[in-house]
């Protein structure tokens, strides 16, 4: 097993590590003050590979057991969330013709749809209290699985590569660590401010192809969260995604 494989198979089994990331709203208020929503382009978007996509699915969900036992209904993640269904899908965040429209294939009862489109835009305290309203709402795994591989995927591959053009050029483990930081931080490479340097980095490091560069910013990234005790499973993100790179570089 590679260092990516043994340190991911851990984390799996380490769902603290994965349920603290629930606490971090970076993604939500970065998407909340960029509410523009790319259109999903599938046929020209590149592949991410297979290892990246376990690693986002870990952090949303940590495997289809979990997702099982505690995400088949609505949950509310707290801080700024809406009520959020399958993979991460957080109904706060759009408004009730997109999730219709997003969900269309994923053969919901009508009932449910009908009530979960009533709490999309819905975010914080008042999320939290329309919860008990969507709660029997039932979303199976093989649904919200395809959802996330069709569309929010899609979606987020759309949003890093309009971030940073040149990222369609890179292998599948490359860019699919770019997408999982995507995925979490939102495609703030541009933002100003201590906190997104790194982020600034790795977008000048896609833009000059210095690709040895950017395993050493997802690594540097972890200052933010290194003395948050909740917070270490983002700790433990970067490394994975910085492991993944690697990968893809070697």
């Amino acid at each position: 097993m590679s260092a990516f494989d043994t340190l991911l198979a851990q984390t799996i089994s380490s769902a603290e590590l994965v349920s603290d990331t629930d606490l971090n709203e970076e993604r939500k208020e970065y998407d909340d003050a960029n509410p523009t929503v790319l259109p999903v382009r599938r046929a020209a978007l590149p592949p991410i590979s297979d290892k990246a996509i376990e690693l986002i699915i870990t952090f949303e969900v940590t495997s289809e057991a979990t997702y099982n036992r505690l995400y088949v209904h609505p949950v509310w993640p707290q801080g700024q969330s809406g009520c959020t269904i399958g993979l991460g899908y957080d109904l706060g965040y759009v408004n009730a013709q997109r999730m219709s429209a997003d969900w269309s294939a994923a053969q919901l009862a009508p009932a449910d749809v009908a009530l979960l489109q009533g709490v999309c835009g819905l975010k914080g305290a008042a999320a939290q209290q329309a919860l008990p309203r969507v709660k029997s709402a039932s979303v199976p795994f093989a649904g919200a699985n395809m959802v996330f591989r069709q569309v929010t995927l899609q979606r987020t591959i759309a949003q890093t590569i309009a971030a940073l053009p040149k990222a369609d050029q890179l292998k599948p483990d490359c860019l699919g660590a770019l997408v999982s930081l995507v995925y979490n931080r939102g495609p703030s490479f541009g933002a100003q401010g201590d906190r997104y340097t790194e982020m600034r980095a790795i977008a000048a490091d896609v833009a000059n192809g210095n690709l040895a560069d950017i395993p050493t910013q997802f690594r540097s990234m972890k200052r933010l969260w290194a003395n948050q005790p909740n917070l270490q499973g983002l700790v433990r993100r970067r490394e994975l995604e910085a492991l993944l790179f690697e990968e893809g570089l070697g």
